[in-house]
């Protein structure tokens, strides 16, 4: 069991950092990516006797060549892909342009495309798991957010094609959260708005996402093209 390997995208921080953690306590030997937070990204790898890999996935093809040239000269299996990196960038109608379209697709879509194909065969061969981070937006669009929601509508539509793709070696699910780590700048009126149309009323955690992946990676293993929202319920007022 100590032999299972991990890679967890946008793994330094926040959310990402709490699945990082996850697995790593759970006995997985965990390599994860970062784009400019080197000195959290370096810490975490000491931590969980890790490796951290800079990639910028606004260039889907280098970072993807780059993930695998230094994956492959460390591992030999691979038995979860976590596609978790992700650009919260906010954008109405009339500021939202091709470049920052293609950006989005190029962080949401395109990198998860190109690395699920890229490990494909070491994914077969451990009957492996891959878990994408979309959004509960993805469904309801913010007002606001029109780029970001539509590009990760098409990481759920990805997620189903994949699903049956990679078939039957490999399951294939999303996470969609609500609210599991307030940005930092949002006023306390505005967190409190928000739980107002939350069931359960209170926020989710980063804990809760890990949790929920490392299950769909481990004892969930017959459950594959599911979405899951992780939102208190938020999806259903």
């Amino acid at each position: 069991m100590s032999e299972r390997v991990a890679i967890i995208t946008g793994g330094a921080k926040r959310v990402g950092r709490a699945i990082v953690e996850k697995f790593a306590g759970e006995g997985f030997r965990v390599c994860f990516t970062y784009n400019s937070s080197k000195e959290d990204a370096e810490q975490l790898a000491r931590q969980i006797d890790g490796h951290a890999v800079q990639a910028d996935l606004l260039d889907p093809i280098a970072a993807v060549e780059k993930i695998a040239a230094e994956f492959s000269s460390r591992f030999s299996r691979l038995d979860v892909l976590v596609n978790n990196a992700s650009l919260y960038t906010p954008a109405d109608l009339a500021h939202t342009n091709v470049e920052l379209s293609r950006k989005l697709m190029a962080v949401h879509v395109e990198s998860p495309t190109l690395l699920c194909q890229k490990f494909a065969a070491l994914l077969r061969q451990s009957n492996g798991h891959v878990v994408n981070m979309l959004d509960v937006m993805a469904e309801k669009p913010m007002p606001g957010y029109l780029a970001y929601c539509t590009s990760k509508a098409a990481l759920a539509n990805l997620t189903l094609g994949l699903a049956r793709e990679l078939a039957p070696e490999v399951t294939v699910n999303g996470i969609a959260p609500g609210v599991v780590e307030w940005p930092n700048d949002m006023p306390q009126t505005e967190r409190d708005k928000y739980l107002q149309r939350v069931p359960l009323k209170r926020a989710g955690t980063p804990q809760d996402v890990a949790n929920v992946i490392h299950f769909l990676c481990t004892t969930g293993n017959y459950i594959t093209g599911q979405i899951i929202r992780l939102d208190g319920g938020r999806s259903i007022v």
